[in-house]
């Protein structure tokens, strides 16, 4: 395929050619059927009209030894026929009957019922004939001469006609006018066309151009939508907010691997340092002990941290969850139990409020999510305090609830609690345990439930961590 056809304004003007040369012709083909209708119903009127007043002009002449009111005697008429040949008692308009160089005049001629001959203009058509056919009033096309055949009394049959060919003629020069201005209106519409089309397909050129520019990197470049209103405005503002949501994706990306370089730089250096402390000289074995422990140390924090990142990608997008009904209160004591020890050593003391909330879910994605937030109330706590879980029903939605006595949460830091690793305090980093992870692996599982996870917090009260997840059977 021609590659000039793969433009969508080659495409629109290709079509808009097609149909407007469709359009003007039928009006063209129109225009001059009717313009021909016409000239032929005026062409036939004439002649009628000249006949008329052949005739009135005949009945008018006296005739000759006639001395009563009877009305003429076929011999009287044919005889006044045959002798009618004085033009000058004629009207103007009927003298060209008698003036042989008048061909292209209206001529007459009329016959008696047995065919003979009573007068014939002198401009008539050698090729005249007596019809033979029975006379029926209607116009006829002979060669180019159209005529009109009358019947009379007593047999007589009259034949009024012109040649058509002036008329042919300027009806061809009409046809030539219209079908030039036809041409020249479809070349105007063509040109219209292309303008409108330029025009229509406009802002699908800005919108190439801008996304052209986004794919180069200018991630800040967006479609300018201002002061229009259209299918395409409407195309643009979802392109926009698509090249937007692309922009923060982005962004939380870089951000995302800027923060995952930079928790793992500490292990990977204290790896480093301790091998290098190791290989400068020769040491004790209890020394040896110490740099090994460290290095597992760091070792063991990075492959947590691997894990976690690993399970932040699997959510990530949309991963195939495998879903089963399941005891959401079930899923919770089961955490409770396997944390019991780490509540313990912090001097944590865990309750627990469950009722049976049965969902559709992922139960060791479920579990994750109970363990991640117990936990969080555990290590927020160092000091020692309580946490309490529960688990219910309401209105088609299951709910788990985790709450915590500790220092609570300001209010500035609650809108990006659930960014990756983003923490409260700062201080606490990897020598703590804590990746900044686990809240955003909650987010990522609940939101892959179609579920929601909000938090409520008063600084020095404590904080709550609300999950809602879609009921069995909702």
């Amino acid at each position: 395929m021609n590659p000039l056809f793969h433009s969508v304004r080659w495409r629109l003007q290709l079509w808009h050619a097609l149909i407007l040369m469709g359009v003007i012709t039928a009006l063209c083909m129109l225009a001059y059927r009717l313009a021909a209708d016409e000239r032929r119903e005026r062409f036939d009127r004439e002649l009628e009209s000249f006949e008329r007043s052949f005739m009135k002009s005949f009945w008018e002449m006296p005739f000759e030894g006639k001395k009563d009111d009877r009305p003429p005697s076929t011999r009287e008429i044919r005889e006044r026929m045959l002798n009618i040949g004085d033009a000058s008692k004629l009207p103007l308009e009927l003298r060209n009957l008698f003036d042989p160089d008048a061909s292209d005049r209206t001529y007459l001629a009329y016959w008696d019922g047995a065919g003979q001959i009573l007068f014939r203009s002198a401009n008539a058509p050698e090729c005249l004939k007596f019809p033979s056919q029975q006379p029926s009033d209607e116009a006829r096309l002979r060669g180019e001469f159209r005529e009109i055949i009358h019947g009379g009394p007593r047999g007589f049959r009259g034949i009024v006609g012109r040649s058509t060919a002036a008329d042919r003629a300027a009806l061809h020069r009409l046809g030539l006018q219209i079908a030039g201005s036809g041409a020249l209106l479809w070349v105007l519409g063509l040109l219209g066309g292309w303008w409108l089309a330029g025009r229509a397909i406009q802002p699908i050129e800005a919108i190439s151009q801008t996304a052209s520019r986004i794919a180069g990197g200018k991630l800040s470049e967006r479609i300018d939508i201002a002061g229009t209103d259209n299918e395409l405005t409407r195309l643009s503002q979802v392109l926009n907010e698509t090249f937007d949501r692309l922009a923060a994706g982005i962004e939380r990306q870089r951000e995302f691997t800027a923060d995952a370089s930079h928790e793992l730089r500490t292990p990977l250096t204290v790896i480093l340092s301790e091998t290098s402390r190791g290989l400068k000289r020769e040491r004790s074995a209890e020394e040896y002990r110490e740099i090994v422990s460290n290095c597992s140390h760091a070792a063991t924090r990075m492959r947590t941290l691997v894990e976690s990142l690993l399970l932040l990608a699997r959510q990530d997008g949309s991963p195939e969850i495998r879903r089963e009904a399941v005891d959401l209160s079930s899923i919770a004591a089961d955490s409770i139990r396997l944390l019991q020890p780490l509540a313990d050593q912090n001097g944590i003391c865990l309750k627990s409020n469950f009722q049976t909330a049965r969902c559709h879910a992922d139960p060791q994605a479920l579990s994750i999510v109970a363990g991640n937030l117990i936990s969080n109330a555990i290590s927020h706590q160092p000091g020692g305090g309580e946490a309490t879980v529960s688990v219910f029903s309401d209105d088609h939605q299951v709910i788990l609830e985790v709450a915590d006595l500790g220092p609570g949460i300001s209010a500035d830091h609650l809108p990006r609690l659930f960014d990756r690793f983003y923490r409260v305090d700062p201080a606490r980093g990897p020598a703590s345990g804590h990746s900044g992870l686990g809240l955003a692996i909650v987010r990522a599982i609940v939101e892959n439930h179609h579920g929601t996870v909000e938090v409520a917090s008063v600084p020095g009260e404590g904080a709550t961590f609300r999950v809602t997840l879609p009921a069995l059977g909702a």
